[in-house]
């Protein structure tokens, strides 16, 4: 059984244990994830503090901040920060379900992709729990800006992400990637995409506290035209897949697998932290369902596209608009 499209809840089948430094803070820490057989999801648990001030729900309405990652923060004020690679490998994986102790207040970055964290958790082996899996189904579009940024979820049969990137004046320019969940292999196309940064402000986001533990090894560094690392880019649009894959760690906050079209331009943690909380603030947003409700609902889709609500394919019709702001 495929554990990314089982009607079940999962989660790890034996302990996984990582070591590394964080990209902001520069400190060692050990990270175990372990299996978990309550069904609240993610848990990270920081094992540094007192007993009852340890527990972190990963979910969007722990986002304390967005600086360059995403932090989460407890109603005792422990946080752990650079969530959202992990988030995202648990997420691609089918995991629903997991303890994550770590002993310091930042997730290891390792090569700055999800990929080492892919690779372990598929040799964890997955369990299925009794607990049927649910969605949550995108019912109408929802929006956020920030200037000329912007995502938006638009309601869909599927899950996609797509991202467009505009750095002008260097390497990357504008750049454009798609992901659909159903047709696309989150390992392959995914998991590999490296975390970057620009040569001209190493200095200022070092002197403001932030990439202390930023190190070739660990982030791709752009310098105008010229890519500093010796390691050449594992895909041709590797920047715009790493913030697919940021997107896929802070929408799984979520809680649920959302079931929508995302798309971006220019976006990053604070919109899709805003994005998660605009969906999540208001009911005709969206409903939950089970797994087996979401099958049943979407059957063949040839047959089956009556089945969304008039909003689709009102919101078709603005995606063809958008995308070509995008």
């Amino acid at each position: 059984m495929n554990a990314q499209t089982s009607h079940y809840q999962t989660t790890i089948d034996k302990p996984i244990s990582f070591v590394g430094i964080g990209v902001h803070s520069a400190e060692v820490a050990i990270l175990t994830l372990k299996p978990s057989n309550d069904t609240r999801g993610i848990v990270f648990k920081r094992m540094d503090v007192p007993l009852e001030k340890r527990d972190i729900l990963a979910r969007q309405y722990n986002v304390s901040n967005t600086i360059l990652s995403t932090t989460l923060t407890n109603e005792f004020g422990t946080s752990i920060s650079t969530v959202e690679h992990l988030m995202a490998a648990l997420y691609g994986c089918g995991i629903d379900n997991v303890i994550v102790e770590i002993d310091g207040p930042e997730i290891p970055i390792l090569d700055g992709s999800a990929r080492d964290f892919v690779i372990n958790i598929e040799q964890a082996g997955v369990r299925i729990l009794e607990k049927e899996r649910s969605v949550l189904w995108v019912q109408r579009r929802v929006e956020v800006s920030n200037g000329d940024k912007r995502a938006v979820l638009l309601p869909s049969l599927t899950q996609s992400f797509s991202v467009s990137l505009d750095f002008q004046g260097t390497l990357i320019g504008e750049q454009y990637y798609r992901y659909d969940t159903s047709s696309s292999n989150f390992k392959d196309q995914i998991a590999n995409a490296r975390t970057f940064g620009f040569s001209h402000q190493v200095d200022a986001l070092k002197a403001a506290g932030y990439i202390k533990g930023g190190l070739l090894s660990n982030a791709i560094l752009v310098n105008k035209n010229v890519i500093v690392n010796q390691e050449p880019l594992r895909y041709k649009t590797e920047f715009a897949r790493h913030k697919v894959l940021d997107a896929i760690g802070d929408l799984a906050l979520s809680g649920y697998p959302i079931i929508a079209d995302y798309h971006s331009h220019k976006g990053g943690h604070e919109l899709n932290h805003k994005l998660v909380s605009k969906l999540m603030s208001d009911q005709r947003n969206w409903r939950l369902m089970t797994y087996t409700e979401y099958t049943d609902l979407v059957g063949p889709r040839s047959t089956n596209e009556n089945k969304l609500t008039d909003a689709v394919s009102t919101d078709r019709g603005k995606e063809k608009v958008l995308s070509q702001v995008l």
